[in-house]
């Protein structure tokens, strides 16, 4: 089971950055062109917030249940000198929460506006913020130190 979720929680982040970055362009494209909210830009938004959730919650499951959470926070002395255990048991899950955060309340403050140039400013504003902070905390490839993607 851990290595299920570990490997959907590795795939699914393409789904979650794909459709973040999708509403970020269309609400960039949708301003400069001073286009009405559609139907489609509230789909791509919602779908960055599904996905990100999906994300969250199997993120959570393998930080309470996998090998570089809280287990390795009770089983490792003086975890936080060790840049990878450190990274993964408390950067990751605060950088990510943050990240998750900023996109729901981004989606959220667009819902209940009325004018379609401040749903694109609000939507372009939280997703770009949530995006830079989630991009900053992915463990990447050539950051050896922390592992590969999988």
């Amino acid at each position: 089971m851990l290595t299920g979720l570990t490997h959907l929680h590795s795939s699914n982040r393409y789904l979650v950055l794909g459709f973040i970055i999708i509403a970020i362009m269309d609400a960039i494209i949708a301003m400069a062109g001073g286009k009405d909210y559609t139907k489609s830009s509230k789909i791509f938004a919602l779908l960055a917030l599904i996905f990100s959730h999906i994300q969250l919650l199997v993120g959570l499951a393998l930080y309470f249940i996998g090998d570089k959470g809280i287990n390795h926070i009770l089983n490792t002395e003086g975890f936080m000198g060790i840049a990878a255990a450190r990274f993964y048991a408390v950067e990751h899950l605060v950088g990510m929460l943050i990240g998750i955060t900023l996109v729901t309340l981004g989606y959220s403050k667009a819902k209940r506006i009325e004018e379609s140039a401040k749903k694109y400013k609000t939507i372009l504003t939280y997703f770009g913020i949530g995006l830079v902070i989630i991009f900053v905390m992915i463990p990447w490839p050539f950051m050896k130190e922390f592992g590969s993607w999988i």
